[in-house]
């Protein structure tokens, strides 16, 4: 299911096509920008609406996601100005490869290759388990030395697990989870969708905003 809600407001999900921990008490509050930095966010900053992603870089749904629909938002929404778009990190507890991946993810993403290194894991889920991610850095032309001192540095640990105690309040809990919605008013309204749901669902959602007067 698909559930209007203000952000103020608590977090009800139904939870389709994706990976989840069990149900935990919803609490409110708004989700702010993601922690350590903003190479995470993509779009203009103007854009009239916006997504939240919470996503396990371990979780087979989200990686169906960014290979099938992700893509195409970005060229048809992105790509234009019309969407702003945030990754957040969500790495579910029994993904035991999820949180390193997250962490080589943001340490990529201060070289300046976070969207790039992100495909890169997606595309290689089934080599998680060998840590592959000095390799992949080093494939993505990074400075692997830097890489590598930022992922034992623990700064981006601590960065994702900030990810983590949001996702919490809000009651999110399943992968991929997005938070579609527009400013009104100066308070940020969204919509909850849960799943690898197909390009469709989110054309027709981010046109109805779009739609709106502003």
């Amino acid at each position: 299911m698909h559930r209007p809600i203000l952000i103020a407001l608590a977090v009800t999900l139904g939870l389709l096509a994706g990976c989840a921990t069990p149900p935990a008490g919803p609490a409110s509050g708004e989700p702010q920008a993601s922690a350590g930095g903003a190479f995470n966010v993509i779009g203009r900053d103007d854009a009239p609406v916006t997504i939240i992603e919470f996503t396990d870089l371990q979780c087979p749904y989200c990686a169906r996601y960014a290979s099938q629909t992700f893509p195409r938002l970005k060229r048809e929404y992105v790509d234009t100005g019309r969407l702003r778009y945030t990754s957040r990190d969500l790495p579910l507890p029994f993904h035991s490869f999820a949180l390193p991946a997250a962490v080589a993810s943001r340490c990529a993403g201060e070289q300046g290759r976070f969207w790039e290194y992100r495909e890169a894991l997606f595309a290689s889920q089934s080599l998680l388990g060998t840590e592959p991610y000095g390799r992949i850095a080093g494939q993505l032309g990074l400075d692997v030395e830097r890489f590598e001192a930022c992922r034992a540095k623990g700064e981006q640990e601590s960065n994702v697990r900030a990810d983590l105690a949001t996702a919490a309040q809000h009651g999110i809990r399943s992968t991929p989870t997005f938070v579609i919605g527009r400013v009104v008013d100066g308070e940020f309204q969204g919509e909850v969708v849960s799943g690898a749901q197909p390009y469709e669902l989110f054309k027709a959602k981010l046109d109805a905003l779009l739609a709106e007067p502003r």
